[in-house]
């Protein structure tokens, strides 16, 4: 039976609900407009001050500590940063013991725009919100593939899903309110998204005045390269700006949750690492509408689809790694020799880490640069994981498999 279209089980609120909530007095979930935050804090409020109400908003900005003196139990506060003052009265409420049991807040930027002073360091834990996993689509919240990749034997489930269906659930997109639309209408909502983004959303967060056609363009430039390592040169000439405002404007595209730049890992055992990070626009529909792609055109574009494939995979991860049962890093790996892994993940000194094709098979080559990484590592090389649009696992060699891209969300049987 399928779930409710605007209704799903997420992640976030079960580590609400099994962690956070439990342990720490504030929590801060931060993430891109439209995932679904306010809808998941609503399960857990007492009380709710919504700081998008212009008269709600300016009372937190006259009185903050007023506007929390009176509450009880778990207050959600919506849209923190319409006025940050109430930041700071949280920490005052929390260090002195009053107010509400818990504070969750939410908003659309990221907390790490702030200065090291902010008044949340050290009192709100900050939990990274994204839009729907495929898990999350199906009604499973609990099932982590990133888990499951450091268990003693990976998945090993096959998928019933064609390449035609994945490609068509790339360019669907994340946002719950999208999901159910297609065609024009798909579009008409991307759009009506990336204006309010440029136009609104990036003001508030920037300070200043940001020009929505220049950060529009240094988001297309983003997603024509996603998946490839980022080349700040070479997005400002794609985006006709300078170097110092594409960056800037690479930033504020972060803080928004629209973009995110996957670290590149390096280490003393191996040398010539490149050190730049790789670039992948958070949701693989809003780049494929920029780029201005549906289903059947990303099938006939070899380029593309590669790239968009493996930012479908890291999207898909993201939400999971704040939510395994261990910390896990998340990085690429390339080298000057042209040995490159798309994702790496490390967890407590372990490696996994994935390869991923938009082919329907895959061999023993496609392991190649697996081979060569677990043959340097050694022991602390967990698995090496090909993911591909095929439906069957398949053993490729020593800690070394194949496996649907649909095992990220189906567990094994």
């Amino acid at each position: 039976m399928q779930p409710d279209l605007h209704r799903y089980p997420r992640i976030v609120e079960r580590v609400l609900r099994d962690d956070l909530l439990r342990d720490f007095a504030a929590v801060l979930i931060v993430g891109p407009r439209g995932c679904g935050k306010s809808t998941s804090a609503a399960e857990f409020a007492d009380t709710t001050v919504d700081l998008s109400r212009p008269g709600a908003a300016r009372a937190a900005r006259e009185d903050p500590d007023g506007v929390l003196s009176a509450v009880s139990g778990c207050l959600v506060i919506d849209e923190w940063q319409e006025a940050p003052e109430i930041i700071g009265a949280v920490k005052r409420a929390v260090d002195a013991g009053v107010g509400a049991d818990r504070y969750l807040l939410t908003g659309s930027v990221r907390a790490a725009r702030q200065a090291s002073t902010w008044p949340g360091t050290g009192r709100l834990i900050r939990m990274q919100m994204w839009g729907l996993t495929q898990g999350e689509l199906a009604g499973d919240s609990s099932y982590n593939p990133i888990d499951a990749l450091f268990a003693d034997q990976p998945p090993s489930g096959r998928s019933e899903l064609s390449r035609s269906d994945l490609l068509e659930r790339m360019v669907a997109g994340r946002f719950p309110e999208v999901l159910d639309l297609t065609g024009r209408s798909r579009s008409r909502w991307y759009e009506g998204y990336l204006r309010q983004l440029t136009d609104l959303d990036a003001r508030q967060v920037a300070g200043g005045r940001p020009e929505p056609q220049k950060l529009r363009a240094v988001l297309s430039s983003c997603a024509a390269r996603t998946g490839q390592v980022l080349n700040k040169q070479a997005t400002a000439r794609d985006a006709g700006v300078t170097a110092v405002t594409a960056d800037a404007h690479l930033s504020l595209l972060e803080d928004l949750s629209m973009v995110v730049r996957v670290p590149a890992w390096h280490d003393k055992r191996l040398y010539r690492l490149t050190r730049s990070p790789k670039v992948h626009v958070a949701d693989p529909g809003i780049a494929a509408h920029l780029l201005g792609l549906n289903a059947i055109d990303l099938s006939l574009d070899a380029s593309a689809v590669g790239q968009l494939v493996e930012t479908f995979v890291v999207s898909e991860l993201l939400p999971h790694l704040e939510a395994g049962s261990d910390v896990t890093f998340m990085h690429h790996f390339r080298d000057q020799s042209g040995h490159e892994v798309d994702v790496l993940l490390e967890r407590r000194g372990r490696f996994v880490g994935i390869e991923v094709k938009s082919a329907t098979s895959a061999g023993i080559d496609d392991a190649k640069h697996l081979r060569w990484l677990r043959d340097r590592l050694g022991d602390s090389f967990h698995a090496g994981i090909v993911l591909y649009s095929g439906q069957l696992p398949i053993r490729l060699g020593d800690r070394l498999w194949a496996l649907p891209i649909g095992a990220l969300w189906q567990a094994p049987q």
